[in-house]
């Protein structure tokens, strides 16, 4: 989609959108036809519930963004770990 199709999907202001992009909280998918795709849609939808629960300025979007993306993948990590490690059971008996 092109950046005015974004701009229709996700219902905020031209000037906003621009300046996720400046601050690389969104890239084209397609950089040489400036297009983008749903996962930016998502993105920007995400940083627009950010601004307005929030009030978050477009920086602190960002970092929260990565901040999310961060604590997700880590949850993926820790899943994947724990499928893989092995159930210890230990049983503790008291000494008299």
């Amino acid at each position: 989609m092109s950046l005015d199709e974004l701009i229709s999907a996700c219902g905020q202001e031209r000037q906003w959108v621009v300046e996720l992009i400046e601050e690389n909280i969104i890239e084209y998918d397609v950089p040489e036809r400036e297009q983008f795709t749903g996962y930016q849609l998502t993105t920007v939808r995400r940083a627009s519930r950010l601004s307005r629960d929030f009030e978050a300025s477009v920086p602190a979007i960002g970092l929260i963004l990565e901040l999310l993306d961060e604590i997700e993948q880590l949850r993926q990590l820790k899943r994947q770990l724990d499928m893989q490690a092995p159930v210890i059971e230990v049983t503790i008996e008291h000494l008299k």
